[in-house]
């Protein structure tokens, strides 16, 4: 389970808590009286206040709940429904890591607490931080949430008052003395609730001039209760006011349409209950007693504000000429479906997380190994040596230096090879992996497009209690995504470490994740065994006379589109048909047949080579001998050969999406582009202009990127010790939640 990475922020949050547990709680009688006398009230508001306010007995509203049709009534059911929904959308706004699904959960099953417990919004946020927490959600996040819904749903009902009287003037209807009242006093606290929440977000140091102030407010208030204490209330507020300026810059516009909508929606929810009980009220009259019922609800005197909301409600619209029935009715079914309904439903919501958890729970992984710096490694991946690729050719570099730093790390796949292995290479099929696996103190997982040998040693692991890596070396976007996300869907609710070779493959598999933490831990070279030895740089031919070699190692399969590349490079040549223009591919695969075909077809045998599967210790003198480098892949997710190149001294062209942008920058070290299009205008400048390909080549032969191998072994070890730690803290059982929310809101 994730957890807040600063002690010292945890202790100052559980501060208040923790000293009013030492004083202990209020007795259990005492919080079973205050239960009983609360709903004693609500339900004697409901019987007896709503008849006398109406002037009317039950009988008489009744035969008009009676009347309604059931698909009517159901109609209404999906549009309080359709409200929540919307509701959603300011929660995870509020908490970004948030689903829709996990937003609407939380509505449901906090208003369901809050509705039964009397003062039951501290219960609500209790069991709503415990839910948030299992789902990785720390302690700063949910501050940040709390304080930004409750702004925003009292902001709303405190406004709305002041809405209704300007409707009723518009309309040239009377205005009552209590309605008027109320919009007052609701609008000044409203005026009072802006200002200091735009104080709070806006400045530091009025956050902490509240912070004291709260604090002097306190202090008097615990002094007369003769139970004096210091309190901490600045530090855990700049916290709070982090949290929330950041979340508000970046989620302040779905929150505001979120609310705006929910708050429409349940306005209309009243007018149509109010219209199929035939009320006899007007809009503007439904806006005001809209607005009175939800400023009420804000008053904790009953749980959800039950029987004084109702009483208020049915009062005002009898005050502006609504039908008495018709009025007590439609308040009755309103309120009906906005509180007791939220019951049921709410409830049935929590029991099926708790009985989610408690599933989860009995699928944990084993007891987690004692924390110490891991000394076995176990890299798996699918694909590995003789295969060349980036991740056969970043696995085995791993491992190697790995090993030269001491650690005892080996490889595990399912690749085959005729040739003799290193001993530290175990080819095995999946079955025997996965019992392997309690063997090392870490498993660190290489996963690409598809990966079920990985995914699947990745959940022995995870079982079997051994800490757990995942790097994933591709980007995890559109449909393709989709279908590697669902290979991973039940790990994302374990204690794995998630990391990807650049920040824009962790970005795209951020996103999948809903918001988890993804490290971004970058492929590495020797970079010295790349660079150009130390000549002086070949002379620049000022004639242009000279050939000029694109060059472009990779894989020859689709996503890597070497027939795009080809079809580019024809373009070039029209573009600059002065100069000789000349194109290496070094590489194989399963797309050379077609690209040889197509190279014959346009006649471009003499301009095009592709070499075939070659040595890696050859792959430098091709890049030596030429003159650009081509990485024509959007979705490439580091570029290792694309690094090779910078090294080597050659200008790099490439896609400014892909993760080649993390070490090349635009007309420093190459050239970055958006699209095929814009890279055949790169690559003809870079042709035509020696002056500006020179330039580019003698930074990169001069200045070394920064992707050398202790940086990077240094990162990995670093995500080593948090998967540990992370297992270490691993999800209890689920807590019993009764006895904690009931002390949340004593």
């Amino acid at each position: 389970m994730k957890a807040s990475s600063d002690p010292a922020y945890r202790r100052d949050m559980h501060a208040v808590s923790a000293e009013a547990l030492e004083a202990g709680p209020p007795s259990r009688v005492w919080r079973r009286l205050r239960f009983v006398v609360s709903w004693a009230l609500a339900l004697g508001l409901v019987a007896v206040g709503v008849p006398q306010a109406v002037d009317l007995s039950w009988h008489g509203v009744l035969p008009v709940l009676r009347s309604l049709h059931w698909p009517a009534v159901l109609g209404l059911v999906v549009l309080w429904f359709l409200g929540l929904v919307v509701h959603s959308s300011v929660l995870t706004a509020a908490a970004p890591s948030l689903t829709h699904r996990r937003a609407l959960a939380l509505n449901l099953t906090g208003s369901a607490v809050s509705n039964v417990v009397p003062l039951g919004g501290a219960a609500g946020i209790e069991l709503n931080r415990r839910m948030m927490r299992a789902w990785g959600i720390d302690a700063r996040r949910f501050a940040g949430y709390t304080f930004l819904t409750n702004l925003v749903d009292v902001g709303s009902k405190l406004v709305l008052p002041v809405i209704a009287v300007v409707a009723l003037v518009h309309a040239g209807e009377s205005v009552t003395a209590t309605l008027r009242y109320t919009a007052l006093l609701a609008g000044l606290a409203f005026v009072g609730l802006a200002a200091c929440a735009a104080a709070v977000l806006a400045s530091p140091r009025c956050t902490v001039g509240l912070g004291r102030a709260v604090e002097w407010v306190v202090r008097r208030v615990l002094r007369g209760l003769r139970r004096p204490r210091e309190l901490d209330v600045v530090g855990p507020l700049l916290d709070v006011r982090r949290e929330c300026a950041r979340v508000v810059a970046d989620g302040w516009l779905p929150m505001s349409l979120g609310i705006s909508g929910y708050v429409a929606l349940q306005g209309l929810l009243l007018g149509l209950c109010l219209h199929v009980t035939h009320s006899g009220v007007t809009w503007p009259e439904v806006l005001a007693g809209f607005a009175l019922e939800r400023t009420l609800t804000v008053l904790p005197v009953t749980p959800g504000g039950v029987g004084v909301a109702d009483v208020g409600l049915v009062g005002i619209l009898m005050a502006l000429g609504g039908d008495p029935a018709g009025a007590a009715a439609g308040a009755v079914l309103y309120r009906g479906l906005v509180f007791a309904l939220e019951i049921p439903v709410g409830g049935g919501t929590l029991g099926v997380w708790l009985l989610g958890r408690r599933r989860a729970a009995r699928r944990w992984p084993a007891a987690p190994r004692p924390l110490g710096d891991p000394r076995r490694v176990a890299h798996v991946t699918d694909v590995f040596l003789p295969r060349l690729g980036g991740i056969e050719t970043h696995v085995d570099d791993l491992v190697r230096h790995q090993r030269a730093r001491g650690l005892d790390a080996v490889v595990l796949t399912p690749t085959t090879s005729a040739g003799p292995d290193p001993a530290w290479v175990r080819r095995l099929p999946a079955a025997a992996a996965r019992r392997l696996v309690t063997e090392y103190d870490v498993v660190h997982v290489h996963v690409s497009m598809l990966s079920p040998y990985g995914i699947g040693v990745a959940r022995a692991a995870m079982a079997a209690g051994v800490p757990t890596l995942v790097t994933v070396h591709s980007m995890w976007a559109g449909a393709g995504g989709l279908l590697r996300l669902a290979a991973v869907a039940r790990l994302r609710r374990w204690p794995v470490v998630w990391s990807a070779v650049s920040g824009a493959a962790a970005e795209t598999f951020r996103r999948s994740l809903h918001g988890r933490d993804v490290a971004v831990l970058p492929n590495a070279i020797d970079v010295e065994q790349w660079r150009r030895p130390a000549s002086p740089a070949r002379p620049t031919d000022p004639t242009g006379a000279g050939p000029i070699t694109l060059v472009s190692v990779m894989r020859l399969m689709p996503r890597k589109r070497p027939l795009p590349l080809v079809r580019a490079f024809e373009q070039v040549r029209a573009l600059a048909p002065e100069r000789d223009v000349r194109l290496l591919v070094v590489g194989d695969g399963r797309l050379r047949g077609r690209v040889e075909r197509y190279v014959r077809r346009r006649g471009l045998t003499d301009c095009v080579r592709v070499t075939g599967r070659i040595p890696r210790s050859e792959v430098l003198g091709h890049l030596l001998s030429a003159s650009v480098y081509v990485a024509p892949a959007p979705k490439e997710s580091f570029g290792l050969a694309a690094l090779e190149a910078r090294c080597a001294g050659l200008p790099v062209v490439a896609n400014r999406r892909s993760g080649v942008s993390e070490f090349i920058r635009d007309r420093m070290d190459g050239v970055l582009v958006a699209d095929d299009a814009e890279m055949v205008v790169a690559l003809a400048d870079l042709v035509l202009d020696a002056t500006l390909r020179e330039r580019i080549a003698e930074h990169n032969r001069r200045v070394a990127p920064a992707c050398d191998w202790v940086d990077a072994l240094d990162r990995t070890d670093a995500l080593y010790r948090l998967a540990s730690e992370r297992l270490a803290a691993p999800v209890r059982a689920p807590e019993p939640l009764v006895p904690a929310l009931l002390e949340a809101q004593a």
